[in-house]
Formats: structure tokens, sequence, C-alpha cells
């Protein structure tokens, strides 16, 4: 009988062989055979040919001349994004501790992967225990102050695709309401949603083009970020997000003239 793929068995094997051929090209100065990638890695000459020709399949891996083989462009590609993210993350870090010594909540900064928020940088404040959300993990869109913020600031049609497919669970309506209210308003705000007794607050980073390509929030207990002090705490959290945005490379828009 087969094995599956969530035991221990060949397509599991297989997955982690890929990925060693992956390892090799990335670190391969030139393009390597066929011959010399199955004997580095000690790999059957057929399994290796049937990886490579799957990882060609799907652009990881170009046939520069016949029998040699180095990183394709699908490779690149996946560099690409987590670069992108990394300097992202890095270029924002500044703002995000300045953030978290003036609020000394617990601080995040989650980006859009397909129908999800991920969580790329954190940084723990008080009663930070409370908080299931790690660096790496995801929230669905309808969920949460960060994760709605992204999903409002889509382009209308993605917006109300994603919406189609979330829905109706939460309700359709009610969530397109709320979409409309954070565009206007410029901020989400979550509350007992992701945790109980929990509210957070999120503003939207922008790059150099002005789209939003972030979402920067502070969350903690909803005792020490009440409504009394909201005004408070997004001004705080809109001024970091603006460091955040230059360092990114956005500029304030000139103000118009007035009229004559």
């Amino acid at each position: 009988m087969a094995e599956k793929a969530d035991g221990t068995g060949e397509p599991v094997r297989v997955l982690v062989k890929a990925m060693a051929v992956l390892e090799l090209l990335a670190e391969a100065p030139d393009e390597l055979s066929l011959s010399e990638i199955a004997g580095r890695l000690d790999l059957n000459k057929s399994t290796c040919h049937r990886i490579l020709t799957t990882l060609a399949a799907g652009d990881f891996v170009e046939r520069p001349s016949p029998g040699s083989y180095r990183l394709g462009i699908g490779a690149f590609r996946i560099g690409s994004a987590m670069a992108r993210r990394l300097n992202l993350r890095d270029r924002v870090l500044p703002a995000m501790r300045e953030l978290f010594r003036a609020t000394g909540e617990t601080v995040f900064l989650l980006v859009l992967r397909e129908h999800e928020a991920v969580c790329i940088e954190r940084l723990d404040g008080r009663y930070a225990a409370t908080h299931t959300l790690r660096v790496g993990g995801t929230l669905p869109l309808h969920l949460g102050a960060g994760p709605q913020l992204l999903l409002a600031f889509l382009p209308d049609e993605e917006a109300a695709s994603r919406i189609r497919r979330i829905s109706p669970q939460p309700n359709e309506s009610q969530l397109r309401e709320h979409i409309r209210r954070i565009r206007h308003e410029g901020y989400s705000i979550g509350c007992d949603d992701v945790e109980p007794g929990v509210t957070a607050l999120s503003v939207p980073l922008r790059d150099h083009v002005g789209d939003v390509v972030a979402a920067l929030s502070i969350s903690g207990l909803t005792a020490h970020l009440p409504e009394s002090e909201r005004d408070h705490h997004l001004r705080l959290l809109r001024n970091a997000a603006t460091e955040a945005s230059r360092a990114l490379g956005w500029r304030d828009p000139v103000p118009e003239r007035p009229a004559m």
C-alpha cells in the first residue's frame, strides 16, 4: 500500500530531495550536470532526473544547455519576494520599536499573502502571552484589525472577490460595511475578535508609489486601550506609520494651494 505524504513515506522524502537539489544549485557558481548533481547528493540518476524535470516544469530549474542545470526564474521570484519582505521588515523596525516604547503594547507588522494576513514581525508588550499570533503565523482577512485593514485597501474588484470567498461566514453585507468604514476612517479596530478581552488598532503602511503594502498594529488588553484614549493611541500609531512609510519611500502629498 502506498505511503501518504502526511507520514514519512516516499512523497515526503522526494520533497526533501528536491529541496536539496535547489540548495545545491543555489550554491553552485556554474550550471551542473545530472551526474554531478546526483553524485554530490548521493541520488539515483533516474530519481534525480525526475526531480529536475518536475522542477523545470515549474521554472524552478533551467537547462542552459543540453544535460546541464541551474536555478530558474521560479526560484528567483520566490527569493525576490522574501527579500522584499525582509527589506520591508528591516525598514519598518525602527518605527515599530519607537511605537513599542511609546505605548508599551504589542506591535505587529502584517502583510498580505493570498487569502491571509501573515505576521512578519512582532514586538512583545505588556501581557504579550495573551496574543496567539506569532511571527510567521496567519489570520484570515476577515478576522482582526490588521487583516481587515489589508482587505479594505485592496482594489475594489479584488476586495469584493475575496469578501465573496469569505462569506457567508461572516455576513457579507456586514463585512462590506465594515470595510467601507475602514477605508473612510483610515484605520481599523478589532475588539474581542481574535482573543477575548483584547483590542487591536491598525493603520496602513505605504510604499514609494503610495500603495498599501502592510498593516502596522498595536494590540493589548482592552483595559489598556480604552475608547477614552483611542485618539491618543491612534495618533501614536499614525506617527509611527508615517515614519515607517517614509522609510519605504513614501512622501507626504504636497498640499494644494488655496483657491484664489
